[in-house]
């Protein structure tokens, strides 16, 4: 193991009902022809200490949603994976 981690963020939008909004994903190399999480992506370098910054940035581009359009967002879950 090199010790590098990979880092990444996701975050769920869910509704009054707790329906779930989920992207659908074509042509990536690590999800392919699948629903995923409402948004998500690889951390910027200036991003690395700020998980809220990276999932917002993230929201916004994929969807087009800023924090205004949503309520209460909570870092919930951090999960490390080692790779290989």
């Amino acid at each position: 193991m090199d010790g590098k981690l990979r880092n990444m963020t996701s975050i769920y939008i869910l509704d009054d009902n707790d329906r779930m909004l989920l992207l659908y994903r074509m042509g990536s190399k690590v999800i392919n022809d699948s629903y995923t999480g409402t948004a998500g992506g690889h951390f910027e370098t200036y991003e690395l200490n700020d998980a809220y910054a990276c999932v917002m940035r993230e929201l916004e581009e994929e969807t087009h949603l800023t924090a205004e359009d949503i309520t209460e967002p909570k870092l919930r879950y951090i999960t490390l994976k080692n790779k290989n």
